[in-house]
């Protein structure tokens, strides 16, 4: 949605007037009030999974249907797509071939039903069903056993009720980002994931003192990927009061702060962001993390351009999302 308050800082609000701070502060938080997700399409996605999941426990017994991503995570809006993940079995998945499969066999009972309308399946690296459902009303992909999204989504969720400022500078930033022109997945950009690590990253490393401690440092029985899924409690309570910090920012200046430090101060040929150590790492220690057969690709590919964002819980530890250097030359706008 267009703001009507402030337009996006330019360069020289490095060292903004108090005023442009305090409009923009406000223009932040009034854009999360508007557009974050209600609990009103909350609860209707949670009744859509259950639905769902009464149909796909029909194919797959024992399965397990989790939502992932925006929509539990709390950075979703009333706009945002629903994405699950269905758990068939423990052990780890061929996506190409055995995740395919798998989603293959929810086609006929899906097309059964009244809420479901214009399903396809996707064959991916990971593939998805999308379809569109009537109950919500919103768009929805379905993956198989891509369990990490699981970990990833409840530690997401931990991070923004440690501090009140997580949520607004997180949807801030994603629209930011779309203003910019380099919020898109699909077109070899950011998408919303890798920009929240940023964030949190910034929140962890960047700022004095951190507006976020190292939650898989502090907790490492509780955010740990061999913790069974069902373990994860989006409830779960922590000693709020004692991680919360004492960093006295603005919304605004957090913004600004974090546009600052991907700008000026974090060198991307040679380091990469890692929420797990709460702490930039060496791009050559991350790169050696990798498989052997990806360690030659991915050397090759911040040669030229890129982000390199350490995953949470990927066993591998290393996500790569490239960005054209067109569009890294917006940290600079």
């Amino acid at each position: 949605m267009p703001l009507a308050t402030t337009s996006l800082p330019p360069s020289t609000c490095l060292i903004p007037s108090s005023l442009y701070m305090d409009t923009l502060t406000l223009t932040i938080w009034q854009f999360y009030t508007s557009t974050r997700q209600s609990k009103v399409k909350y609860a209707k996605k949670v009744h859509l999974r259950n639905a769902l999941h009464m149909v796909v426990s029909g194919v797959f017994e024992n399965a397990g249907l989790f939502i992932v991503g925006s929509s539990m995570n709390g950075f979703g809006s009333d706009q945002s797509d629903m994405d699950m993940c269905l758990t068939v079995t423990s052990r780890d998945l061929q996506q190409k071939k055995e995740a395919f499969v798998v989603l293959s066999q929810l086609l006929p009972p899906l097309r059964k039903c009244s809420f479901i309308r214009n399903l396809h399946l996707i064959r991916a690296k990971v593939p998805i069903l999308k379809f569109r459902d009537t109950l919500a009303g919103v768009d929805c992909d379905l993956n198989v056993n891509n369990v990490v999204g699981i970990y990833n989504t409840h530690l997401l969720a931990m991070y923004t009720k440690i501090d009140w400022r997580v949520r607004p500078l997180g949807m801030f930033v994603k629209y930011w980002a779309q203003r910019m022109d380099i919020h898109d997945g699909s077109r070899g950009r950011l998408s919303t994931y890798p920009l929240l690590l940023m964030l949190i990253h910034y929140l962890q490393a960047a700022c004095s003192p951190p507006v976020l401690p190292n939650l898989q440092a502090k907790f490492p029985k509780i955010f740990n990927y061999a913790r069974p899924l069902n373990e994860l409690d989006m409830r779960l309570e922590l000693p709020w009061a004692e991680l919360r910090s004492n960093n006295p920012a603005s919304l605004a200046e957090l913004f600004v702060g974090f546009i600052h430090y991907y700008t000026n101060e974090f060198d991307f040929t040679r380091w990469a962001v890692s929420v797990r150590h709460g702490a930039p790492l060496p791009i050559d220690m991350a790169i050696r993390r990798l498989p052997p057969h990806e360690q030659a690709h991915t050397a090759r590919s911040f040669k030229t351009t890129g982000i390199d964002l350490g995953e949470p819980f990927n066993r591998i530890e290393l996500a790569v999302r490239s960005v054209e250097r067109k569009r890294k030359r917006v940290f600079w706008y």
